[in-house]
């Protein structure tokens, strides 16, 4: 997971921002999960995997594990209602995503199956061999998963956004009826750079997600930024994670140096990153510039001069011997020819 995904993780652990990307980002502006409800679930989860011993005359096999861990999890729980959310953040697009969110999805049910499971074993109150067999009561009922993929890279998400864009249905005659019947799981995706409306964001996310969308373009971030005067009053903690995703070094190395009475003022801070940039690139555009100057020159120097002792030699070799006469001939001055003549011993 890259700097900036573990950045914007912590920033939504907080559980009013956690609360508003599902309100707004899911479920479009209703109030529909509440802060106060939010209660921290972070685990890992250990999944089996049945592994044959490669290399071996045996047919036996063994179990290797390994671990999964969600970036955000909470519990929304009201009253006697539970929920589970979560959150997986994405700086990249990543083509398997529908089905990452899937696993994590099925793992953490089967977590929940394994515990029903343990605690029917422990009470064995079992009312039909069915509810025996199976470990599981006909009352038992697993909590709801919901899990949000937020992709806050900057390219156009060009992934699957289901499990049956993953699918490859054929082309047969028959492949139209496999695709009808086929069961979908749908991934809840949220882009950054696709939010062409912020204002339903309750938190802090309006002003991170709001100034995102501009980060490929410098005119369109300009604007933005002359129409939203609150990027001149930022609390501490809002400023510092748009300067760690924006890439605003000056502000992250001194951030003291833009409070003033209202906040922090990321307006000025960009500006002068932009102006540092300009300014950076202007000098160093310019010793490029006559770097490659005085390469082309003594280049084109040498080419010319090689050129024309070609074209005394040739002169003299000719038969010409009167300097005029050659450098008339040769489009140079007599010194010129005079110098070559004494260099080569003409």
């Amino acid at each position: 997971m890259g700097n900036e995904s573990n950045v914007i993780l912590d920033f939504l652990r907080d559980n009013h921002r956690f609360a508003d990307l599902f309100n707004a980002g899911i479920f479009d502006g209703e109030h529909v999960v509440t802060a106060s409800e939010l209660e921290e679930s972070s685990e890992n989860y250990t999944e089996f995997t049945d592994i044959p011993n490669v290399g071996t005359s045996t047919s036996k096999r063994h179990l290797s594990t390994g671990t999964r861990t969600r970036d955000v999890k909470k519990r929304l729980k009201n009253g006697t209602e539970l929920r589970i959310l979560a959150i997986e953040a994405q700086s990249h697009i990543d083509y398997g995503m529908p089905w990452r969110c899937m696993n994590y999805d099925t793992l953490e049910y089967g977590r929940q199956i394994r515990t029903l499971q343990r605690n029917n074993q422990l009470c064995g109150q079992y009312k039909t061999e069915h509810e025996r067999l199976g470990r599981l009561l006909q009352k038992d009922r697993l909590t709801p998963v919901y899990t949000v993929c937020l992709y806050h890279g900057e390219e156009r998400w060009n992934g699957p956004r289901s499990l049956r864009d993953l699918m490859n249905f054929g082309t047969d005659q028959t492949s139209s009826y496999w695709a009808k019947e086929f069961i979908d799981y749908g991934m809840r995706l949220i882009c950054v750079n696709e939010l062409a409306d912020v204002s339903k964001f309750t938190s802090e996310l309006k002003e991170l997600f709001g100034i995102m969308a501009y980060r490929k373009n410098s005119s369109g971030m300009h604007h933005f930024l002359e129409t939203h005067k609150e990027y001149t009053q930022l609390d501490k903690e809002t400023a510092r994670i748009i300067g760690a995703v924006m890439g605003v070094k000056i502000f992250m190395e001194d951030n003291e140096r833009f409070k003033n009475e209202g906040g922090y003022d990321m307006c000025t801070a960009i500006r002068e990153m932009w102006n540092d940039g300009w300014n950076d690139g202007l000098s160093k555009g310019i010793e490029q510039g006559i770097s490659q100057g005085i390469s082309q020159g003594i280049s084109q120097g040498i080419d010319q001069g090689v050129n024309l002792c070609a074209a005394v030699f040739r002169m003299i070799n000719s038969g010409v011997s009167d300097n005029r006469q050659i450098a008339m001939l040769c489009e140079c001055s007599t010194d010129e020819v005079e110098k070559i003549r004494v260099a080569f011993n003409l």
